[in-house]
């Protein structure tokens, strides 16, 4: 992606904040001519103030300009006669108008800036909120290749990023750039000689910014992409605490950590390098530039060519040409970097989900038959199949459990349902509707989902179970937490149901998290419920607890359940036997036994144990 067209994307995000930033950047524009300009006073002061008292003055009207009659200060900026009372109070009047200028620069400057800075940031407001959309529409393929540490990378460093480049950089940028060509102009009226020196050193002076811009990019990139690595093993570490603990992997962790930060510090350094090269060259051929201003004007005032406050003028105004031309360089500094973070938080700006809505997409009404694979495949991009010639119906209000050993394709089966994935070929039906036909909202509202990895949010009790919506009266969050088996825990906690829960709910115990999960289920009443393999993870007290829950939740539901637990595959309607991602078998549990297959088999290996231990069976 070129920067120029980073740029122009850019300022789609601009437009709806033009209004405030322009006014500010005007104010800003304003607050660098104001300064540009006052360097025109030092004249004045020079030849008419500070060489008179000195007693060795000469006349500039008696001596001949040895410039273009269009460049004649004295013909286009009449001479401003100073009474002899004046120049004897100038000690006075100079600070007054100096202050009197500047406050009215500080004026400007302020409300500039803020007008800028804020625009800037409602800028990254928009462009944040559209990229955390982007990255909440995307399909279960993107997850899987983006670690979250990436994402999170991308969400808030590159936007931080674009978020200095659109506030501050672009504010100096603004009140900086008006002064160059001003001072370029006020150079060329006082000393046309001096302006065609300008004219040379300004080329030298930008072009190893220019140079360097591109190899800043890159490594400002792979800056971003590193420290996307290191976010992704910082979280990785951190939820998965306990294993690293309990398997004493703190050091390997540490190495594997300071192995991310080396590389990242590598790229910073190359980096850094770069970024300091350009303003280094700028500030010594700015001295150099200095250096020989300083002869010719010399020489030039030792034969009379040049007026002691053309000089100054001339002398004043290439200092702050320089300065202002070195704060570009910084912002151009600045801007590269953002340019590479812009590059970045595109990239997924500008991916499709896998799985979206079709262009006629209908609504789906509310549930009223069956959910029919037929002859479903998928496959991973590249990979190699995970289901092959799946055909599975199930009837309005049946529970249907899946069985079989880890890979056989149970948890992509049921990935299908809500539209996590698509097949590769077959369809999903449902009511008769092919699941791809039907708006992906009306799809989902009607599926429950019980995990056995359950998801609980830093909130309260009821912003969990009523996830969402606020507007739910507690009655309902009450009587569905009751349901669940979950009233009773609840009423006990501090602050009852507005009691906080922290981070992923780790101040619950797991049979305790998994019924709100279940209270939450309850609460939305869906005509279709997927279970994975909800209570595999349960001693058997909360298993108990969940599994009464469970009930509640699965009567005259039609609901589809991965389960290792011989007690819910026993309340099954039917049992599907699955292995290498095809189904080897279907029926009720003693007719599976019976059958002596796959599922007798795994009943045996896995079940046989649960079914002599009572505690295990409800």
């Amino acid at each position: 992606m070129r920067a120029m067209s980073v740029l122009w994307r850019l300022l789609r995000y601009v437009r709806p904040h033009l209004p405030t930033m322009l006014l500010g950047g005007l104010l800003l524009a304003s607050a660098g001519l104001l300064a540009s300009l006052v360097v025109s006073t030092m004249k004045p002061l020079v030849d008419d103030v500070l060489l008179p008292q000195k007693g060795n003055v000469e006349d500039p009207a008696d001596r001949e300009r040895d410039l273009p009659a269009i460049f004649d200060i004295d013909r286009w900026l009449p001479r401003i006669e100073l009474t002899e009372e004046v120049r004897e109070k100038a000690y006075i009047f100079v600070p007054l108008v100096m202050i009197l200028a500047f406050f009215l620069r500080a004026l400007l400057l302020y409300f500039g800036t803020y007008w800028v800075t804020a625009g800037g940031i409602k800028v990254i407001r928009d462009l944040r909120a559209e990229l955390y959309a982007k990255v909440l529409d995307q399909s279960a393929p993107f997850f899987r290749d983006h670690p979250s540490g990436s994402i999170l990378s991308r969400l808030l460093s590159d936007v931080q990023r674009l978020q200095q480049v659109t506030t501050t950089t672009l504010a100096n940028a603004v009140r900086v750039a008006p002064m160059v060509p001003i001072l370029l102009i006020l150079i060329l009226i006082f000393d046309w000689r001096m302006s065609l020196f300008a004219l040379v050193v300004l080329p030298v002076m930008v072009y190893p910014t220019l140079r360097l811009g591109k190899r800043l990019r890159r490594a400002s990139r792979r800056s971003q992409e590193a420290l996307g690595e290191v976010a992704n093993l910082t979280g990785e570490a951190v939820s998965g605490i306990k294993v690293v603990q309990s398997f004493t992997m703190e050091e390997f962790e540490k190495r594997q950590f300071a192995g991310a930060l080396g590389r990242l510090l590598r790229i910073d350094l190359k980096a850094a390098r770069a970024a300091a090269l350009a303003p280094a060259v700028v500030e010594f051929v700015g001295v150099v530039a200095a250096a020989a201003l300083f002869f010719l004007a010399g020489r030039a005032i030792a034969r009379d060519d040049l007026a002691v406050g053309d000089f100054v003028v001339v002398l004043t105004g290439l200092g702050l040409l320089f300065a202002a031309i070195r704060r570009l360089t910084r912002c151009n500094v600045e801007a590269q970097t953002a340019l590479a973070a812009a590059q970045r938080v595109f990239e997924i700006l500008d991916l499709e989900p896998e799985v979206r809505d079709a262009d006629h997409a209908v609504e789906l009404l509310p549930v009223t038959g069956e959910l029919r694979f037929s002859g479903v495949d998928f496959a991973y991009e590249d990979g190699e199949p995970v289901l092959s010639g799946i055909d599975l119906t199930l009837a309005k209000g049946e529970m249907v459990a899946l069985v079989g050993p880890s890979g056989a394709g149970k948890t992509t089966l049921i990935n299908l349902i809500p539209r996590f994935i698509d097949p590769t070929a077959g369809a999903v039906t449902l009511d008769g509707h092919d699941l791809r036909q039907v708006k992906l909202t009306s799809l989902r509202n009607q599926i429950g989902l019980v995990t056995q990895e359950t998801i609980l949010f830093d909130g309260s009790v009821r912003s969990n179970i009523a996830y969402g919506d606020s507007e739910i009266p507690l009655e309902r969050i009450v009587a569905a937490a009751q349901a669940a088996n979950a009233h009773e825990f609840i009423e006990k906690m501090a602050q009852g149901y507005d009691t906080p829960l922290g981070e992923q709910g780790t101040r619950l115990s797991m049979g305790q998290r998994q019924r709100l999960s279940i209270a939450r289920a309850l609460l939305k009443d869906p005509p279709i419920l997927i279970l994975d393999e909800a209570t595999s993870a349960l001693d058997s007290e909360s298993e108990r607890l969940v599994q009464q829950a469970l009930d509640h939740l699965l009567e005259g539901r039609t609901s589809i359940v991965i389960a290792h637990r011989l007690s819910t595959v026993r309340r099954a309607d039917r049992i599907v036997s699955m292995q290498a991602g095809t189904i080897v078998e279907e029926g009720t549990h003693r007719e599976l036994l019976a059958a002596g297959g796959l599922y007798a088999h795994l009943y045996e290996l896995q079940f046989d144990d649960q079914e002599k231990a009572p505690s295990l069976v409800s």
